[in-house]
């Protein structure tokens, strides 16, 4: 059992014993941090967006990324991602734990080649590992942090938000959150068997909602948060590992 840690951290936020790989893959390179936990547990990290974000969500290389982690061995992974909501109840700065997912993108490649998959096709049961969802859970009740439970999240190619029409279709949908980062990723990774769970961090209402969030504000909430959704991760891996 190995676990990765694939989301909004940079290299800067490791604070234990690290080193970098540039591993190749059939789909380009991709950038892994080995790092060794207190615990002595080797946790891998990936960058999801490139180095300070310097790709939209469409422009990732999502197939090297897993595939790349994949080849390192990597058996679970924990997804940190930044979001907007659609339900009115919500919070800013909130988290949540995504249970399904709804794909509204256009541009990616969605699919390893066939000679490169477990699955001939990947069911979409359980895409979201409950196990691994129920652990994350009981760490963030655990802690006390504003949490919206489990959600289903709308995925969209960016890097424009949505409009308000398609906002309020994707609530008539029962989409809670929005993002542009867990398809393909998700699917992916269930093309070569690793187990998949992700935190949601709750930085922007959709639009038509509120007035409207710069990305100013969705990196300052994702500043304020992110370090504590990487604790939620790093103590559901050290209670997991158990």
């Amino acid at each position: 059992m190995k676990f990765a840690i694939v989301g909004c951290n940079s290299e800067d936020a490791i604070t234990f014993p690290h080193h970098t790989e540039v591993v190749t893959t059939p789909y380009g390179n991709a950038r892994v941090i080995h790092a060794t936990l207190p615990n002595g547990k080797e946790v891998d990290f990936l960058t999801r967006h490139s180095i300070c974000l310097q790709e939209d969500a469409y422009e990732t290389n999502f197939r090297a990324n897993i595939f790349a982690l994949y080849l390192c061995g990597v058996t679970h992974i924990v997804s940190i991602s930044v979001m907007g909501t659609c339900d009115y109840s919500f919070r800013l700065g909130s988290f949540c734990l995504v249970s399904d997912f709804i794909d509204f993108t256009k541009l990616r490649e969605s699919s390893f080649r066939m000679e490169h998959r477990l699955v001939r096709h990947a069911g979409m049961d359980d895409v979201f590992d409950g196990r691994m969802t129920g652990a994350l859970e009981e760490v963030i009740l655990g802690e006390k942090i504003p949490y919206e439970g489990r959600v289903n999240y709308a995925c969209v190619d960016g890097p424009r938000h949505e409009t308000a029409a398609e906002a309020r279709m994707m609530r008539a949908l029962d989409a809670q959150v929005i993002g542009s980062t867990l398809v393909p990723e998700a699917p992916l990774c269930r093309e070569v068997c690793i187990k998949y769970a992700s935190i949601g961090i709750i930085a922007r209402y959709a639009t038509g909602m509120d007035q409207d969030v710069t990305d100013e504000d969705l990196l300052r909430i994702s500043a304020q948060h992110k370090g504590r959704a990487l604790d939620v991760a790093l103590k559901m891996i050290e209670k997991y590992s158990e």
